[in-house]
């Protein structure tokens, strides 16, 4: 019989209950891929995350993330998830802040562990370089795809493709209003996700519920076996890369600092911050974070 121990955490909330749910199984050596897939099914999250040893030269641990039906490439709310686990339990000593380097299937990835303002563990993920491409969707369907009128969707701001790790498909929205309203049809959207090779289609207005947040956004992911994603650190990660690159934000000193809200129509308010550096644009790059809290702690056992 083995015995794994892993953790819930609530990720980009420091509010239980908030945020967006993810597995964490710090000691993950010795579990084969099969036994990863088994877990992060019975977790039945969106994400579970799986620390391992890493014999990459340069690496400190090698991260894994399986969605109850597959592994994918790279998860943002998962990994914040993971370096405040790593944090809480001083895996890499107890003096913050520090960086250490994950590998993940998308090569190896900075990611700084540190205290926020009120002592918390945060950690902020570099994530892989930007790429865009266009795309043909038009407005028209994309308002079917989601259950909206045309006029919902926002004609003076880009739709279009980003990636950081994971591809997304970006789709502007007039306004907060009809973030509440929309009946998102999810076998369209999984078939068009697919087409297109992306992880999600990321809804996005620059109109926020909370005046403290520069964008709002929703987050369907089918594709990958999630219906709807609360805080989905690689999608917003790209979008401040994919509105640099736009010119829709102009970086101050070659930085933008954006804070994100997602989740609210779900009841899991949660809250990303994303860093792009670069030049007009021309993003360069891109690095989210948040706190986390743990949830659930105890040992599988199979």
């Amino acid at each position: 019989m083995k015995e794994v121990r892993i953790y819930q955490m609530d990720a980009f909330t420091h509010i239980p209950f908030g945020g967006n749910p993810a597995g964490v199984v710090p000691d993950a050596d010795g579990l084969t891929d099969e036994e990863m897939q088994q877990i992060a099914r019975e977790m039945n999250v969106s994400e579970t995350a799986f620390v391992c040893k890493s014999e990459r030269p340069g690496a400190d641990v090698r991260v894994r993330f399986f969605t109850p039906t597959e592994e994918i490439d790279l998860c943002g709310h998962a990994t914040i998830s993971t370096f405040v686990v790593l944090g809480l339990e001083e895996r890499f000593g107890s003096k913050l802040p520090l960086t250490v380097v994950q590998e993940t299937n998308v090569g190896l990835l900075p990611v700084m562990i540190s205290r926020d303002g009120e002592g918390r563990i945060q950690a902020f993920m570099t994530q892989a370089a930007p790429a865009f491409a266009s795309c043909d969707l038009n407005r028209e369907d994309a308002a079917k795809l989601l259950g909206l009128a045309v006029d919902d969707i926002d004609p003076n701001l880009p739709i279009g493709l980003a990636y950081t790790g994971l591809w997304d498909l970006f789709v502007p929205i007039v306004g907060v209003e009809p973030f509440e309203r929309m009946q998102p049809d999810l076998a369209a959207i999984t078939t068009l996700n697919k087409s297109l090779g992306v992880a999600s289609t990321h809804c996005y207005s620059l109109s926020t519920s909370t005046p403290q947040a520069h964008l709002h956004t929703r987050d369907f992911s089918p594709a990958v076996g999630i219906p709807e994603d609360p805080a989905t650190g690689t999608a917003n990660g790209a979008l401040g890369a994919f509105l640099l690159h736009h010119g829709i934000f102009q970086p101050e000193r070659e930085n933008v600092r954006l804070l994100v809200e997602q989740g609210f129509e779900i009841n899991r308010p949660s809250y990303l911050h994303v860093e792009v550096d670069g030049e007009p644009r021309s993003p360069r790059t891109v690095r989210v974070g948040g706190t986390a809290v743990p949830i659930l702690q105890g040992t599988m056992r199979f």
